[in-house]
């Protein structure tokens, strides 16, 4: 005889007698817990709403206006780069913080003077932004052989001379020279 044969030939578990199945479960008739329930979860779902848009509300850029004392764009690129060129970092062989500057400095120029979010893009991006904000193509040209040689120090750790890395400031100054005056 097979197994299941015998289990279903043995009798109830110590002396028991099988029981019958019990009875569906009887549900209120009354609507009220449900109406609960759903004025409980849209009341969270509301909340949620309110609160997220309170919170993306406080996290708006605030416009900013420029005061009579904030120096224009290419006046703060001259003093970074001045401060930068009167770092030591050329002296102490820290290529990669002195690119790392003079490539912050330029993209910082570019975002106040063209309005181009230059801090965020890449370098091939922002290139292409400058190119679609009608930036000159010797312009843009300029400031992609300087930001190359830059990225080529901070990431494929190449280690130019210091007569070449001096005239990585030589560059951007050329830069910020000959943009200053156009409109942007």
């Amino acid at each position: 005889m097979s197994v299941l044969t015998q289990i279903l030939m043995q009798g109830a578990v110590d002396g028991q007698s099988l029981r019958d199945i019990k009875p569906p479960l009887e549900v209120p008739q009354t609507l009220f817990p449900y109406f609960i329930g759903g004025v409980v979860i849209l009341g969270f779902i509301i909340a949620s709403i309110w609160y997220w848009i309170q919170k993306r509300r406080q996290t708006l850029p605030t416009p900013v206006t420029l005061a009579d004392d904030t120096p224009l764009a290419h006046e703060a690129a001259y003093e970074q780069l001045a401060a930068i060129e009167a770092s030591d970092w050329l002296i102490r062989g820290d290529m990669e913080t002195y690119h790392t500057q003079i490539a912050y400095v330029l993209r910082e120029y570019i975002r106040a003077r063209y309005r181009i979010p230059a801090l965020e893009l890449t370098t091939t991006a922002l290139l292409h932004a400058m190119s679609s904000a009608q930036i000159r193509e010797p312009y843009v040209a300029r400031v992609q052989q300087l930001l190359t040689n830059c990225d080529r120090v901070k990431f494929a750790t190449y280690q130019p001379e210091v007569s070449e890395a001096s005239t990585r400031i030589a560059d951007a100054r050329w830069i910020v020279d000959e943009t200053k005056s156009l409109d942007p």
